[in-house]
């Protein structure tokens, strides 16, 4: 996290760019997925210690959420709503098939938006500063459906290289979370 702020500021500056260009955008996405990385790993370190709920069913339970309408502010960090997701789900390529390529080289964007890296980077800090609502919420998901850790675990190639030890937070979750489900 402070590497995270040592190159790129704190997410409000970021957002205050509006638009960063695609080498930048690209550096600053691979840094966030590193640290989404390490992050899940620390929450499902933390999620261990969150005792089995009872029953299964509110295990599965989806609560409805109103849409909250929000000004986004660059400034006001904390109010911004973010999320962040645990069990990120497969990557798949965009569809590209309504986009034209532009004829013209001079004519493809050269920039994008900095706001989603902005949110993203957030909600990571919100993570690091108060892990405990995201460690029960992991908690019941992988009491409820196991096959989700390996979905956890999923890193960048690069995350090892530019994350401390970050191997041996794999290892300490594979001692944690197997024999609890051998006991389920």
């Amino acid at each position: 996290m402070l590497t995270l702020h040592a190159l790129f500021g704190a997410p409000e500056a970021v957002a205050a760019q509006g638009a960063l260009t695609i080498k930048a955008h690209a550096w600053l996405l691979s840094w966030l997925r590193c640290a989404e990385a390490m992050l899940r790993r620390l929450v499902l370190i933390e999620a261990a210690a969150v005792a089995k709920p009872v029953s299964r069913a509110c295990l599965t339970r989806r609560r409805q959420r109103a849409p909250k309408l929000s000004r986004f502010n660059a400034e006001n960090p904390e109010a911004w709503p973010v999320s962040f997701r645990c069990f990120p789900a497969d990557a798949r390529p965009p569809a590209r098939s309504h986009m034209r390529r532009p004829e013209d080289v001079s004519e493809a964007p050269r920039v994008r938006s900095a706001w989603p890296l902005a949110e993203r980077y957030e909600a990571l800090i919100r993570v690091f500063n108060d892990p405990a609502a995201f460690a029960r919420r992991a908690a019941r998901r992988l009491y409820a459906l196991p096959r989700l850790l390996s979905q956890a675990l999923r890193a960048p190639p690069h995350a090892a290289a530019r994350v401390e030890r970050f191997a041996v937070l794999a290892e300490l979750i594979a001692a944690i979370w197997p024999p609890r489900f051998s006991s389920a």
